[in-house]
């Protein structure tokens, strides 16, 4: 939700003009000053009064003060007060519908032709397209749950990711069903007790005891969960997307994949929702779609696109009004032929002013005709030929902002969003730029700009509380990424430690033990006598040696 739009002012650099303003009025006190100076400079002051009979102060002050008016008026026009066209905000009924896919490699058994995955990924292209009126979000999981894409109108980017779904997308394995509904509640307008629905694709493979817990609270919150059993309870082998090869264990045992339908049942049950196992993909998507458009909708509204409608024209038509009328009353009698001139050239100028004012807007209007007509491409030429014609028009940039956006140029269309941003002094439309932008940044993973986009838009407008939400779920992320890579140096260091000391140990093994010495004990006596015996004991030992000599047998060539 954006901040509720207010008048704006297109082309607020030509109230400039404006600062004309206090240099007439000091003109004109001049020039009183020199009349009063000049008529008492002529002579006789009954016979200047003769003279001048026919003028009257009043009429040519009044003369001034309309010419003065219409001045103001010119200058109102030439900038160009604005408000929302009615157009603007597109109604729609509909519920916000979490998308949660598993990824888990389970997904890759062949129990379902050409495999569970893509048979889960086929029914939720197909059920998009029925979706037409609802937010969408998608999440993947398996041992770990990601949020892919927040809830959006924009099903065009929900069929991309969805396209590119795959175990490749979350390193850890598993089927933490949990943890992904969790993070599908985050999703949700934590202010709402309805309108919210969870589409849960699994097979269930493993039991997850916290799913359950996590699913009474979502009933709670007024979250409806549908789940969608995908494989067959007898089981399957998965076959390694890398090699090719059927998984095994570590008893050389082929694994069997087989689908949990009591956990995903026990889910569906809790929260209202209902339980439909993959057989045939017509009759899931029509039985999951019945069940989607029997929930309660609520109206949303869609703010694609800004279309102004402009007010130049009201304050050029009553300027000229009042410069018709000024002309008419006249101090004095002016001849034909000048009196023409000066509408001829006062006309001219009113011409040149509104030409300024609207210098690419028939792109832009020609523009949002596409746009509606959803014919991006034609679109995107007339935004980018107004904002060629009038590089500082920010609704151009804006509008073209959203084309790119729906394009998938996200890194366009937050340049753009900038350019909208820089060119206007309106903080709504400011606010509107900061929040897209952040969108924009999302979009391509970068945390850190995206923070800092909607962190601007807040010191705008505080009431967006959708700028609020996502900016909290942005921190929440960089905060667990920050912990991660923490966690990863911490792992590194002790790594690189306990590598250092397995080499320390190994060298301390392979360089022979040094006996030290020891401080003998006995005199030299005692030291005498220990010799004499230790000679006397190997004597007898040589003796006995050779006595019992026998011939040895041969030493072997391998030591194996």
């Amino acid at each position: 939700m954006q901040g509720a739009v207010k008048y704006r002012i297109e082309h607020i650099e030509f109230l400039i003009g404006l600062v004309a303003l206090p240099a007439l009025l000091i003109l004109l006190f001049f020039l009183l000053r020199w009349k009063k100076k000049t008529q008492s400079r002529i002579g006789d002051p009954a016979l200047v009064k003769q003279l001048i009979e026919s003028f009257s102060p009043f009429r040519f002050l009044l003369k001034v003060g309309l010419a003065l008016v219409a001045f103001i008026l010119l200058v109102l026009g030439a900038a160009n007060f604005q408000m929302p066209g009615a157009m603007e905000n597109v109604q729609r009924k509909g519920v916000d519908v979490m998308l949660v896919l598993d990824v888990s490699k389970s997904m890759l058994a062949r129990d379902i032709k050409p495999n569970r995955l893509e048979r889960a990924k086929q029914l939720l292209l197909r059920l998009t397209e029925k979706l037409d009126n609802d937010r969408i979000g998608l999440i993947l999981f398996a041992g770990r749950a990601y949020m892919q894409m927040p809830l959006t109108t924009d099903h065009g980017a929900a069929k991309m990711y969805i396209q590119q779904a795959s175990p490749e997308a979350v390193p850890t394995q598993g089927t933490v069903i949990g943890e992904a509904l969790k993070m599908a509640n985050m999703a949700f307008n934590s202010k709402e007790r309805k309108y919210k629905s969870i589409v849960l694709l699994s097979d269930g493979e493993d039991h997850d005891p916290e799913a359950l817990e996590v699913a009474k609270k979502l009933a709670q919150n007024g979250v409806m969960v549908n789940t969608i059993g995908i494989g067959s309870p007898e089981g399957s082998p998965i076959v390694d997307p890398v090699s090719g090869e059927i998984k095994k264990d570590e008893q050389g045992q082929t694994i069997l994949s087989k689908l949990n339908e009591p956990e995903l049942q026990q889910l569906s049950n809790t929260t209202n929702g209902q339980y439909i196992r993959l057989d045939n993909l017509d009759d899931a998507l029509i039985t999951m779609t019945q069940q989607l458009e029997s929930a309660e909708k609520k109206a949303m509204s869609d703010t694609e696109f800004i279309d102004y409608k402009s007010f130049f024209q009201w304050f050029l038509a009553i300027a000229l009004i009042l410069l018709v009328v000024e002309f008419f009353l006249a101090e004095r009698r002016k001849s034909p032929k000048a009196a023409r001139a000066a509408l001829a050239f006062l006309l001219l100028g009113t011409l040149t002013l509104q030409t300024q004012a609207q210098t690419g807007d028939p792109q832009v209007r020609s523009g949002n005709r596409y746009y509606k007509k959803k014919q991006i491409d034609e679109s995107l030429k007339e935004y980018k030929s107004a904002t060629e014609k009038a590089p500082d028009n920010p609704t151009a940039h804006y509008n073209l902002g959203n084309a790119q956006f729906r394009k998938n140029s996200f890194d366009e269309a937050a340049k753009s969003y900038d350019a909208s941003v820089s060119h206007t002094n309106d903080k709504t439309m400011q606010e509107k730029g900061l929040y897209n932008k952040g969108v924009a940044m999302i979009k391509q993973k970068k945390l850190q700009e995206s923070i800092d986009a909607w962190k601007s838009a807040l010191k705008l407008d505080a009431n967006d509380l959708d700028a609020r939400e996502n900016l909290q779920k942005a921190l929440m992320e960089l905060k667990r990424q920050q912990q991660q890579q923490q966690q990863k140096k911490d792992q590194q260091k002790q790594d690189q430690k306990d590598k250092k000391d397995e080499k320390q140990k190994q060298d301390q093994q392979q360089q022979p033990q040094q006996p030290k010495p020891q401080p003998s004990r006995l005199n030299k006596q005692q030291v005498e006598q220990l010799l004499k015996a230790l000679q006397q004991k190997e004597n007898d030992l040589q003796n006995r040696l050779n006595q019992n000599k026998v011939k040895a047998p041969s030493q072997p060539d391998k030591d194996w």
